[in-house]
């Protein structure tokens, strides 16, 4: 395992390689694979892109996130004006099917509803909202609802899985019930444990995953 003063300064190198994060002052705290990150941006996406960057970093077992939105002095943006540049995003947009996500904004919160055929349209509409300057959080209630399928078929994921160049599959159990999938065992990352689920939700009938997959340190890390 990572002494702790590896693994932040690692972070850190991680944080200022990232175009949007260059100018950002992202504080690190490393305790035992924990990672604390602390501190102010001025674009909800530039958190997310924090947070995204410390994941792929190997030894990291989990994550605390204590990095705010805060907009600087006279650059905020009314609610009214949020909502309608997101609106234009999403007719403009030729991913998300039309008039299947509905928002609405208080002080700079959005919550994103609706519903959609597929995951990664849902993943698409919350990083169109989350790119929105002047947006501090987004809440997702965003649901999805695809053809009925008799039973998902769990022998397709696992080939999938087994395609994907970052995952051991022996070391992954999957559980079908339904149109729902549940993951547990063991992978070497957050990064991992996020890409099987992402990987889950593209398996057709797929409306809900159940992600117990845990991350072990000591597992070859392949990504």
């Amino acid at each position: 395992m990572k002494s702790n003063d590896i693994l932040q300064r690692e972070i850190q190198e991680a944080l200022k390689f990232e175009p949007l994060l260059h100018a950002a002052e992202i504080g690190v705290i490393v305790k035992e694979g924990v990672v604390t990150l602390m501190g102010n941006v001025d674009m909800l996406v530039k958190k997310a892109e924090a947070l995204h960057a410390a994941k792929k970093i190997k030894g990291v077992a989990a994550i605390v996130d204590e990095i705010k939105v805060v907009l600087e002095k006279g650059s905020s943006t009314s609610d009214q004006e949020i909502a309608s540049q997101i609106v234009t995003k999403f007719k403009e947009n030729q991913i998300v099917p039309q008039n299947t996500v509905n928002i609405t904004v208080e002080k700079g919160s959005v919550t994103a509803e609706g519903i959609v055929p597929w995951n990664f349209q849902r993943e698409i509409a919350l990083e169109l909202i989350r790119n929105q300057r002047g947006v501090r959080e987004v809440i997702n209630n965003i649901k999805l609802k695809r053809e009925v399928y008799d039973q998902v078929e769990k022998e397709l994921l696992e080939k999938a899985l087994q395609r994907h160049w970052a995952f051991d599959v022996d070391e992954i159990d999957i559980e079908v019930a339904g149109a729902t999938v549940q993951l547990s065992g063991t992978v070497g990352s957050i990064f991992q444990k996020e890409e099987a689920e992402r990987i889950a939700y593209k398996t057709p009938g797929v409306i809900s995953v159940i992600n117990h997959l845990k991350v072990n340190l000591e597992q070859p890390y392949l990504c």
